[in-house]
C-alpha cells in the first residue's frame, strides 16, 4: 500500500483502488491488496444487496475511464434481505437473474459488500513477531471490536506500512459473506469478493474526505484515511423519515413512502428529518476529533432530500454535496437521470471498479 498525501485527489484515487477489504471466496479470509490496473475492457458487476433494493451495475472500460454501461434496480421485500444475512437466498438470486436480463450483459464476474456492524475494517499497531503469533493477536484484537462471538467471524490481518508496525485488521461475520456468495452463486454469478463498503465508496468517490451513506435504517460515515477508512454510526435513516410522515398524514407506509421519493418532506416528517440532520451533523463533529473532515460527500436514497445537504453543512461548517461519481456519467443516460439516480447507484459503481490483484 503506497502512502500519499491525504490531499493528492489523484492519490486517494489510487489509494482506494489498491486499499480494498475482501474477504475472498476461494479461502474465506480478509485481505488487502496493492499494486494493481485495470487492463480488460470489461470490469465485473457491480452488486449493492440493500435491506430494501438491490442495485446490479455493469461499467466498462473507455478512453476517459471507466464509465457506466447500464444499471437495474428491483425492490427487496421487507425482511429477505439486510445490510448483513440474507434469509431468502434463492428470493435475492431470481431479483439478481431478472436485472441481468434487463442489462442483457454477458458478463458474470461480480463484486458485493458488507459494511458495519458485520464487517469492520481497522488500523493495528503488532511489534516485531512470527505470522502465526501475529494471527493469534489479531484474534484476540478482533473481541474487542465485535459483539458477536468471535467463533462467528473471519479474522485476518495484512500490512499496511510495515516500517511503521501498521496493519489493518479486517473482520466481518461468517453469514454475512455466505449468504451473499450463496444467492450470487444461485443467481449463476462467479464472485470475485465480497468488499467493504467503505473502500468501494473511497474508489467511487476520491475527492472527498468522507461518505455519509444514509439507509434505510442507518446513517453511516466514512472516513478515508491514509491507513484504512474509518466508519462512525447512528441508527437513523431513510425508514425515520417514513415513519414521521405516516404519523403527520395520517397515512400507510407505502404512500409515506411514495411520497417521500417524489416530495421529501414537504411539510410532512419534518421532525423526524430534523432529527437526522443533527444526527448526521454529531457523526461528523465525532469523528472530527480524531479526522480531518472538510468536504463530504453525500449517498443512498436518504440523500436525495431537497435541502439536506445544504443543512448539514449549515450546521458543521464542512462542504457538503450530492455528488455524481466519475463512473457513473454516461451517454446512455441522461444527465438528469444520472444525477438523481447517483445517490442510489454510487456503492454498485465502486464495486465495479474493484480489480483482481
Amino acid at each position: 500500500l503506497r502512502m500519499l498525501p491525504s490531499g493528492d485527489a489523484a492519490g486517494k484515487s489510487r489509494r482506494y483502488r489498491a486499499l480494498r477489504s475482501l474477504f475472498s471466496v476461494r479461502h474465506a479470509t480478509c485481505r488487502l491488496a496493492s499494486g494493481t490496473r485495470m487492463s480488460a475492457r470489461t470490469l465485473p458487476l457491480g452488486i449493492d444487496i440493500g435491506a430494501t433494493r438491490l442495485r446490479v451495475l455493469e461499467a466498462h472500460v473507455t478512453a476517459q475511464g471507466p464509465r457506466l454501461r447500464a444499471a437495474a434496480v428491483r425492490e427487496i421485500s421487507s425482511g429477505a434481505a439486510s445490510s448483513g444475512s440474507i434469509r431468502d437466498a434463492d428470493y435475492v438470486a431470481a431479483l439478481i437473474d431478472d436485472a441481468l436480463v434487463e442489462l442483457g450483459t454477458r458478463e458474470r464476474r461480480c463484486v458485493t459488500a458488507i459494511g458495519e456492524p458485520d464487517a469492520l475494517l481497522r488500523s493495528v499497531r503488532f511489534p516485531k513477531m512470527t505470522s502465526g503469533e501475529r494471527e493469534r493477536s489479531a484474534r484476540f484484537e478482533a473481541q474487542r471490536h465485535v459483539d458477536f462471538p468471535i467463533d462467528e467471524a473471519l479474522v485476518r490481518v495484512h500490512p499496511v506500512d510495515r516500517s511503521n508496525d501498521v496493519w489493518a485488521l479486517g473482520i466481518a461475520r461468517t453469514t454475512a459473506v455466505s449468504t451473499r456468495i450463496a444467492a450470487l452463486r444461485a443467481a449463476k454469478l462467479k464472485v470475485l469478493a465480497v468488499d467493504h463498503e467503505a473502500c468501494a465508496f473511497g474508489r467511487a468517490l476520491p475527492r472527498f474526505d468522507a461518505i455519509v451513506d444514509i439507509g434505510f435504517q442507518r446513517v453511516s460515515l466514512h472516513v478515508m484515511t491514509r491507513e484504512a477508512p474509518a466508519t462512525f454510526q447512528v441508527f437513523n435513516g431513510g425508514a425515520d423519515i417514513t415513519r414521521g410522515i405516516e404519523r403527520d398524514l395520517s397515512v400507510d407506509e407505502s404512500t409515506a413512502e411514495k411520497r417521500k421519493r417524489i416530495l421529501g418532506t414537504a411539510g410532512a416528517g419534518e421532525r423526524a428529518r430534523t432529527v437526522l440532520t443533527a444526527d448526521i451533523a454529531a457523526l461528523i463533529r465525532s469523528a472530527r476529533a480524531t479526522h480531518a473532515i472538510s468536504r463530504v460527500g453525500l449517498v443512498g436514497n436518504g440523500a436525495r432530500l431537497p435541502g439536506l445537504a445544504a443543512d448539514i453543512e449549515a450546521a458543521t461548517g464542512a462542504l457538503c454535496e450530492v455528488p455524481v461519481s466519475d463512473t457513473l456519467r454516461s451517454e446512455g443516460y441522461p444527465e438528469d437521470v444520472v444525477r438523481s439516480s447517483a445517490p442510489d447507484w454510487t456503492l454498485a459503481a465502486g464495486l465495479a471498479l474493484w480489480v483482481q490483484p
